[in-house]
């Protein structure tokens, strides 16, 4: 019985699980910034390769996996020495990701 019980929670489960969202930058999305505001837990950001202008500020919600395409080597975000690339101030769990990217021409606020 436990066996059958294990099951049934994972059938009810599924349909939570796979409803995680892949939003594609440019495709779905021109800006960085509108996608990752319009995903929810546990979506994909997804960046084709390029080098992208930006300073973005995470949202708060948990669980985004942000991801270049290419890999670091083709996704590049650049700061334009202007402040941080990415600033992270709320939003932010074990599950979250950030990975395939360049950071590059950033600085902490206040520098």
């Amino acid at each position: 019985m436990p066996r059958l019980t294990a099951l049934c929670a994972a059938l009810l489960l599924m349909p939570v699980l796979s409803g995680a969202a892949v939003i594609r930058v440019p495709a779905d999305f021109g800006a960085i910034d509108d996608a990752l505001a319009t995903a929810a837990p546990h979506d994909t950001v997804l960046v084709a390769p390029g080098t992208y202008f930006v300073n973005l500020e995470w949202p708060a919600t948990e669980g985004i996996k942000f991801t270049g395409e290419g890999g670091a080597h083709a996704t590049i975000l650049d700061g334009r020495d202007d402040v941080q690339v990415i600033g992270v101030y709320t939003g932010v769990d074990t599950t979250t990701v950030i990975r395939g990217f360049t950071i590059r021409n950033g600085h902490a606020e206040g520098q």
